[in-house]
């Protein structure tokens, strides 16, 4: 069964999040992730719910970091609060992806181990397809992590019926 990841971004720095999802192609064609982002929402659906709901049932939640991001009350008050509270209670694993140079450091998300490698943004990068195989090979650890964690599960939930 593939791994729900939701893509919450600026809308400012879409061109980026179009880069993260053709680069998840492979995944997504695998049948290892189900990639959603707001442009899936269709004409006469409730946004807010769509959004809510999407990130409630997500495994992996990736937050493209910039400036816009940050200044993004919506990203920065709802997403990040409920990604927040699901990656503490172990229900979605969360990762930073840093996308344009930014000070995040006293944001609640620079606690959090980002991508990609040491935080370099994609931005500054002197090729970005490079900084998205660092990204993509940073997001297919967690899943593997994630895997062994559902493996394991599993198995304690098979003893505990036996």
């Amino acid at each position: 069964m593939a791994v729900k990841v939701f893509i919450s971004y600026a809308h400012k720095d879409e061109q980026f999040k179009d880069s993260l999802v053709e680069h998840m192609s492979g995944l997504v064609r695998a049948n290892v992730v189900s990639e959603w982002n707001d442009r899936k929402i269709v004409p006469g659906q409730d946004w807010s719910d769509e959004i809510s709901e999407n990130l409630a049932s997500s495994e992996i939640i990736l937050f493209l970091i910039s400036s816009s991001f940050m200044n993004s009350d919506y990203c920065m008050g709802v997403e990040v609060q409920k990604a927040l509270s699901m990656h503490k209670e172990g229900s979605a694993q969360l990762i930073p992806i840093v996308i344009r140079a930014v000070d995040w450091s006293d944001s609640v998300l620079s606690k959090i181990q980002g991508l990609p490698k040491d935080a370099v943004p994609i931005a500054s990068w002197g090729n970005e397809d490079e900084a998205w195989v660092n990204v993509i090979g940073g997001v297919k650890s967690t899943f593997k992590s994630l895997s062994q964690s559902h493996t394991q599960l599993g198995r304690l939930r098979q003893k505990e019926c036996n």
